[in-house]
């Protein structure tokens, strides 16, 4: 009998201790990913990132599709999807990247996850997206397109690449787009391509890059000099390596500025008439 008090002190400090032991129960690192605390936020997230059996995998996939949950906790259960590499969230996230009514936010996460899984049937069908939808939606996946290997078909050359998506970086990009594609020579000329019998210039808003096209391929040091005006007009807001490609007449859909040179060497980048 002596013995109960002691014994019964000692379950108490256990249960109290236990209480101060982290759930690290597979349930409660879900639940802990939008917690309120930063630290135990990444650290559910970090460690559920080292977890790849079916059974978590599925769970995360409920937690990511599930409209009632936070939108911090959607976006950091898909970014744990696309850690982890597991094929068999693709269609979920590729359904989420394509819903036009779903959250922004939460669509720009599954589009980088799709990346990072690396499904490349799925990447792919990212080109579905609508031309209307949101600029920055479809930056993303201009940015996990250009990740594939091969995806340059109708390209003559790529210079440059494309800031990571939600980098300050890219922010300035985007917002100094008009000013760095309408860039020209000091004297106001554009360099002349060689048997082009038609140039079109702008910004593609599915590739992400700053396009040149045109029926006949550059030589290189045309190419060269081209982006070199370009690359100067960028490196005056703050952008290094600016993403400029040049490629086949006819593969931009966007819209974009004509020019007819037929009949001149050179020609003035002032002299511009817009098409569909």
């Amino acid at each position: 009998m002596k013995y109960y008090p002691t014994i019964l002190i000692l379950c108490t400090l256990l249960a109290i201790l236990s209480g101060c032991i982290e759930d690290s129960s597979v349930d409660a690192l879900i639940n802990n990913l939008d917690h309120e605390n930063v630290s135990i936020r990444n650290a559910a997230i970090e460690n559920l990132s080292q977890i790849d059996d079916e059974d978590t995998i599925s769970s995360l996939m409920q937690a990511a599709n599930n409209n009632s949950n936070t939108v911090e906790k959607r976006k950091n259960a898909i970014k744990v999807l696309g850690t982890t590499g597991n094929n068999n969230a693709s269609e979920l996230l590729l359904n989420i990247s394509l819903d036009e009514g779903e959250e922004k936010t939460v669509r720009m996460a599954s589009i980088i996850a799709l990346g990072e899984i690396g499904n490349k049937t799925m990447i792919y069908s990212l080109g579905n997206l609508s031309y209307g939808d949101d600029g920055l939606i479809l930056y993303h996946a201009a940015y996990v397109f250009d990740q594939i290997e091969g995806n340059k078909e109708n390209v003559y050359a790529s210079y440059g690449k494309l800031p990571y998506p939600l980098s300050e970086e890219q922010r300035v990009y985007r917002n100094n787009l008009s000013e760095i594609k309408g860039a020209y020579r000091a004297d106001g000329t554009y360099p002349y391509i060689k048997n082009a019998t038609s140039i079109l210039i702008d910004y593609n808003i599915k590739s992400g890059y700053i396009e040149i096209s045109s029926d006949v391929k550059p030589d290189t040091d045309v190419m060269n000099e081209i982006y070199q005006i370009y690359d100067t007009e960028a490196r005056k807001k703050g952008i290094y390596n600016v993403p400029v490609r040049f490629v086949r007449c006819g593969t931009i859909k966007a819209p974009v500025y004509w020019y007819n040179i037929t009949d001149f060497n050179e020609f003035n980048i002032t002299n511009l008439s817009s098409t569909d």
